[in-house]
């Protein structure tokens, strides 16, 4: 692995950032943070590195001899508040080898540092990572890649922020396709939402800006706000800003301004259980859930209906997962591919379906990670991946590789027998998804809609 740096602070904590022209190598460092809530799956490899408000840097892998290769910039996720490109987790070295691609990780602000100066202020990280795209544009040959065959790829608020850039003009060309793992339905905060969290913010500093204050102060009151917010959603996420609309996961409007015409999406079978899946059962009452679903889905009648159909589903708090999943991540997967499909682009789904044997965790958000990268030893200390049989992961990691590793060639994925994936249509209720058996079909939900509110400006 080496690591370099794209961009260095000016001055003030939010001040323009510099790009940094030449190649200069770094020690790899991580953004000020505080343990992340899904440690109990992923481990606390997010704790090894020194933290650092300088922390602008993409660590870039590639194989030996590389010359001309397609190139993933992948940027990690961590809910807006925890993550790193540098950490271990996403050593991409055995990914590049086999799939003969150089891939770039990358670093960028979370927590408070990534709103300018208030929440609400605007967001800070669109300016860098175009910064590192920029970097790569300029360096990626020397490194052995193709600059004009770059995909743009993030998992969860990695994804969120690739659907933005996707959809931000002065990323044009930047890159000539995109994966979302696990994009969340996450509609920006509106001004409303945003001075809300922002008088959490006075509260807990008083009149001293978020400029001036130390990096533990913002840590501990990023901590506050995730605290008075737990259990009804994030404390802190992106605003809407000039870089990010307010209509952002509207999937039609998305779909029309997205400047490239190949997407891959990926979810995982039971998304929720990484945020609720140690919670008691008894946390989740009937009515609990039926209020979620009531609120969340159009009919919660032909909701009920489904449910009763799946076995699995044994107790309210099953239910409550499942119509979390669905809602959030798995329909939204679904419509955004229907949009892209409708606007004349080609759109690719897959479901992840290996279950963990970590109790509770089922095929949890995040859990797709180490077979995406195929790279388990470097989560020898995640708990999602403990007792997991060696030949399943070995069947899951080679297939779920090669769909990603054949989508960074030419936007079409294949498995390892190098079938390809058909392309999403209109209504389709194919898909395909990876068991610890190889690539399967699977069906997709069809029968469900869901209620998407329009934006608060």
């Amino acid at each position: 692995m080496a690591v370099y740096s794209y961009a260095t602070a000016t001055g003030a904590r939010f001040a323009p950032l510099q790009a940094v022209e030449d190649l200069v190598q770094s020690s790899p460092v991580v953004f000020p943070q505080s343990p992340g809530s899904l440690d109990w799956l992923l481990g606390p490899a997010l704790q090894e590195l020194e933290q650092s408000e300088d922390a602008f840097q993409l660590a870039v892998f590639a194989p030996a001899g590389a010359r001309d290769l397609p190139v993933m910039v992948f940027l990690p996720g961590g809910g807006f508040v925890s993550g790193a490109g540098t950490v271990r987790w996403y050593n991409a070295q055995n990914f590049a080898d086999t799939q003969r691609a150089v891939v770039v990780v990358v670093n960028y602000r979370v927590g408070l540092l990534a709103h300018r100066g208030r929440v609400g202020g605007g967001n800070t990280v669109p300016e860098e990572l175009l910064l590192a795209l920029r970097w790569v544009q300029r360096h990626i040959g020397t490194l052995g890649g193709n600059a004009e065959n770059v995909t743009l790829a993030g998992q969860s608020a990695g994804a969120f922020w690739a659907f933005t850039l996707a959809q931000l003009e002065e990323a044009r060309g930047l890159f000539q396709r995109v994966y979302f793992g696990s994009l969340s339905f996450q509609p920006p905060m509106s001004e409303q939402e945003a001075a809300q969290r922002q008088a959490l913010v006075t509260e807990h500093l008083g009149e001293r800006g978020l400029e001036t204050v130390t990096t533990a102060q913002l840590l501990s009151t990023a901590s506050g706000i995730g605290k008075h917010w737990a259990g009804r959603g994030l404390g802190l996420y992106p605003s809407a800003d000039q870089a990010v609309p307010a209509d952002l996961f509207d999937a039609g409007a998305a779909a029309s301004r997205l400047h490239v015409d190949q997407v891959m999406l990926s979810h995982t079978a039971d998304e929720a259980t990484a945020f609720i899946g140690q919670a008691p059962d008894q946390a989740f009452p009937e009515p609990a859930v039926h209020g979620f679903i009531g609120a969340h889905f159009a009919d919660p009648d032909i909701v009920a209906e489904v449910f009763a159909e799946d076995q699995s589903l044994v107790t309210a708090k099953d239910r409550m997962i499942r119509a979390m999943t669905l809602h959030q991540i798995e329909l939204y997967a679904t419509e955004l591919a229907d949009a892209v499909a409708a606007a004349g682009k080609q759109s690719h789904v897959v479901r992840f379906s290996v279950v963990s044997e970590l109790p509770k965790a089922r095929s949890a958000h995040c859990f797709e990670l180490p077979f995406a990268f195929a790279n388990a030893q470097h989560w020898e200390d995640a708990p999602m991946l403990r007792g997991l049989d060696p030949e399943t992961y070995d069947e899951a990691s080679t297939q779920f590789s090669s769909l990603l590793g054949s989508f960074l060639k030419d936007g079409i994925p294949a498995d390892t027998q190098g079938n390809p994936l058909p392309a999403h249509q209109v209504g389709t209720v194919e898909a395909r998804q990876v068991t610890g058996s190889g690539v399967q079909d699977h069906r997709l939900e069809r029968r469900l809609t869901t209620k998407r509110l329009a934006p608060i400006r």
